[in-house]
């Protein structure tokens, strides 16, 4: 890319972001406004495949093989070979995982860009996956650069596609792959990066991706429930909400 058009672009995402700082400003009723999802990533071609980096063991002398590419049928493709043998020499104690994971958006004149889910309910990730375990992956803005909150990824029907809905309330801290004993809550407004993984599962491992969003359904506004009024559902009134109690209450 050119210095002028890097510029341009730069540019642009700076007024687009003032654009939607504005509109919200505007609308005053921001937070209490109803959405069905927040698109994150659509995985329908090369130059979004681009946007995740990918990494295994082999990065620091493991014998494990993995590869993220772009499939005839417009989605991206995590896939390769799991080998959990620790090398001979090697100061690490286990082996065997691999990753891919989310860069961090472009920064405009003004913030850093991050995705805000507070006013959604679930991760759902649109998915064709094998019977291995895997996780996924989030990072915010956290003082502490190995904080990661992760949630397990396990297919209910192997081989076929489905969406996986996870709470986002659901996600446990961990840092370095070790669960935290202080446990922090997810920052939903400040998501940095979206990644999975699989670790210490010998063997081949196959990963099919479509989108992933942040998603409500018709009953929910991120952790509160939607009830209908005395009138019905069916009418067109303002709904009504309760808190919906958090983990651990």
């Amino acid at each position: 890319m050119s210095l002028g058009a890097g510029l341009r672009s730069y540019l642009n995402r700076s007024a687009s972001y003032i654009q939607q700082e504005a509109s919200n400003a505007l609308k005053l009723d921001g937070f209490s406004s109803w959405k069905k999802d927040l698109p994150m990533f659509q995985l329908n071609s090369v130059e979004a495949l681009e946007q995740f980096v990918l990494g295994c063991d082999a990065d620091i002398g493991g014998q494990s093989e993995a590869y993220w590419g772009h499939t005839p049928s417009n989605t991206g493709l995590f896939w390769g070979k799991l080998d959990t043998k620790v090398p001979e020499g090697s100061k690490f104690e286990h082996s065997g995982y691999a990753g891919i994971k989310s860069k961090e958006r472009p920064f405009t004149l003004f913030h850093h860009p991050r995705f805000d889910a507070s006013q959604f309910r679930y991760l759902a990730i649109r998915c064709k996956a094998d019977s291995r375990q895997y996780f996924v992956n989030l990072q915010t803005d956290s003082i502490y650069p190995s904080y990661t909150w992760q949630h397990r990824l396990q297919a209910e029907t192997p081989g076929e596609w489905e969406v996986v809905m996870i709470p986002f309330r659901d996600f446990i801290l961990t840092a370095h792959g070790h669960v935290q004993k202080n446990q922090l809550e997810l920052d939903r407004t400040k998501i940095r990066n979206v990644g999975l993984s699989i670790m210490r599962q010998d063997g081949e491992f196959s990963l099919e991706l479509d989108w992933i969003r942040a998603v409500n359904t018709e009953r929910t506004l991120g952790d509160r429930d939607i009830l209908p009024t005395e009138r019905g559902a069916n009418q067109k009134s303002a709904p009504f909400f309760v808190d919906f109690p958090k983990k651990g209450n």
